[in-house]
Formats: C-alpha cells, structure tokens, sequence
C-alpha cells in the first residue's frame, strides 16, 4: 500500500480518534442516546449509541475533499451531475437516508419494518444513481453468468442484506466495527491488484477503514460508545457499495464475511420455522453462543476477527473455484462450532 491510500487511512484514522471522546462526553452530560441493558443485550450499564455518525461525517469530509481537489482520485463513472461523480452521488444519497433512518432509530427505536422499508429506498436510490451488478464469476468455472436487468432487485437485495448483517452483527462490543475494518481492508487490496484495478474504490476503503480504526478503542469492550444503527447500517451499506461498484467483488465479500452471513441465515431460517418475525431480534446469533458457552466478549471478537482475516487472506490468494471452496470449508467449519458451542453450554448448565 502506497502513500496515496496510507495518508488518507491515516489522517481518518486519528481525526476520528480525537473526535469520539468528545462526542462520548457530550452524549453522557447531556444524556442522549443512551442505551439502555434490555433482555438481549451484553452490556450491563447505559452506554452512548450514534458513535457511526463520526465515522460518516469523517469519512464524507475526506471525501468531499477529494471531489474539491482530486475528483480524478474518485473516478467511477463518466456521467457527472452538478459536477459531481454520478456514483459517488448516489452512494452520498444512499447512505445519508441510512444514517437519518439510524439516527432516528437510535432515539426514538422505530419498527424494524420501517427500517426496513428506508434501506430499500437507499438501496433503490443507487440503482438510479447507475451502480449495477453486470455479471457474476461462475463459482464451478466456465462462462460469466450475466445479470442485465436482474441487476435492479439484485443490487438491492445485496445491500439489505448486508446492512441487515453487519446490524445483527453489532452484539458484541467492536464485533460489527472490526469485522467491517477487516472487510475493507481486504477490499482495498483486492481493488489494487493487476487484475481489478479499482484505485477509486481502493480509496474509499482505506478512509472508510481508518476512520473505524479510530473508532474501534473506544467501541472494543469495555466499550465507551455504540455504533447504534445509525453506524451498522453504514457500514453494511458502504461495504455493499465496496463490493460492487466499478466491478464485482461479491465472492471476495461474502468470504471474508462467510461467518456473520451463514449465522444471518440460520438465525432467519430458526425464526421463520418458529413462526416469529425474521425482523424480531433476539439472543440467538452465532456471537450470543459464544458467550452462553463461556468465551468472554472479548475472546469471540478476537476469535471472529481471525476467521474474517483468514478467509480474507485466502480470498485474496485464490480464483472464483479457490473461493468456492473455501466457502465449503467455511459452511464445514460453522457446523463444527455450532455443535461445540451447544455441546459446552450444556456442560456450563450442568
């Protein structure tokens, strides 16, 4: 990694360092946006949310810098509006309607329909804003799958899945901040390799990427602020946006974030067969077992990072069929600890 994206790493990094305390000690005087300990929570003491805002404004101030004085820096697409990158707009569009729906949330705790509902609009949003999927890499080999117009419900759907996912993901302290960090990461070494050559989308993620560094001390455990969905939903839209703009990095993506996506998946699947809401949040995901077997909060996000980071690192070193298989492991190695996991909290119960 070169100056171009270690300066602006960096420069996020430490301005989000020094902005958080500051933001921690206006919201606990003044008694905002407090969390309070509810049935499924991990935390035992009222603890500040909208700790995302800081990385949303950091990272769009960088930015908007870049558009005021290297808007080449940030080249997607051809078409301007107002002067401004087509995409770059939309992103801008999409994610402000995701953070007022968070911030809201965060206050006022809003049906999880009607969040649902503000996601689907961000996610149209940048479907009009030009950002598709047009093909996806054959897992087995062989030709492309071409998308063409199956790329307006796809690209949606992928990002609501993935706020979803890094929402349900924010349980623990710093899981959802880390494993977002580490995501990028891996992203941005993707988008400078030879072959995809994306240094647009490289730049997005090495500030989106120290802005969350800088956050990460005061969210990993004990932490001193949330994420709050105004954060989560951030992160798992702008991390959807990473993976698909100027050309598709899905496979690398779902990898790196294999176990957060499968634990989404079964925990979806459990409340559809229960005949509960697949909205309604509960104590069930892959991290609540964790800490029900005995691992401490900070033992599960250390042993979640290195899953994320392992599989990122193969992710990188392999081909579509390389990354299929590893998506098989993947799957084998979420079994194995969903019934360790089971088998420990019935020795803790005995």
């Amino acid at each position: 990694m070169n100056l171009t994206y270690l300066i602006p790493m960096v420069i996020a990094f430490f301005s989000t360092l020094i902005i958080t305390p500051v933001l921690i000690k206006y919201l606990v005087k003044n008694k905002i946006s407090l969390q309070q300990p509810r049935d499924r929570d991990v935390h035992t003491k009222p603890i500040p949310r909208l700790g995302g805002v800081v990385i949303f404004i950091i990272f769009w101030l960088a930015v908007i810098s870049y558009q005021l004085f290297y808007p080449e820096k940030l080249h997607f697409v051809n078409e301007k509006i107002l002067g401004i990158d087509k995409n770059l707009l939309g992103v801008f569009l999409g994610s402000l309607i995701l953070v007022i729906t968070g911030i809201v949330d965060d206050l006022k705790n809003l049906n999880p329909w009607v969040k649902l509902f503000w996601q689907a609009i961000a996610a149209v949003t940048v479907v009009a804003f030009g950002i598709k999927i047009l093909w996806l890499a054959n897992p087995v080999g062989g030709t492309n799958i071409i998308i063409n117009n199956w790329t307006y419900f796809l690209v949606p759907i992928w990002i609501i899945l993935l706020v979803n996912i890094t929402n349900w993901l924010d349980g623990v302290d710093g899981l959802a901040s880390g494993i977002s960090f580490i995501t990028l990461i891996v992203l941005m070494f993707l988008a400078l390799t030879p072959f995809v050559n994306q240094p647009a989308t490289a730049l997005l993620c090495a500030i989106l990427a120290g802005a969350i560094l800088g956050f990460l001390p005061f969210n990993f455990n004990p932490a001193k602020i949330f994420l709050g969905d105004s954060g989560s939903m951030f992160l798992g839209f702008m991390i959807a946006i990473a993976a698909i703009i100027s050309g598709g990095k899905i496979a690398t993506t779902a990898l790196v974030l294999g176990v957060p996506i499968l634990d989404a998946a079964w925990v979806i699947l459990r409340r559809i067969f229960s005949g509960k809401s697949p909205m309604k949040a509960d104590k069930f995901h892959l991290h609540h077992r964790f800490l029900q077997a005995g691992f401490s909060q900070k033992q599960t996000v250390i042993i979640f990072y290195l899953i994320s980071a392992l599989f990122g690192i193969i992710a990188l070193q392999s081909g579509i069929e390389g990354k299929f298989t590893a998506g098989l492991w993947l799957l084998a190695i979420m079994v194995i600890m969903g019934i360790a996991l089971i088998v420990m909290r019935k020795k803790n119960d005995i």
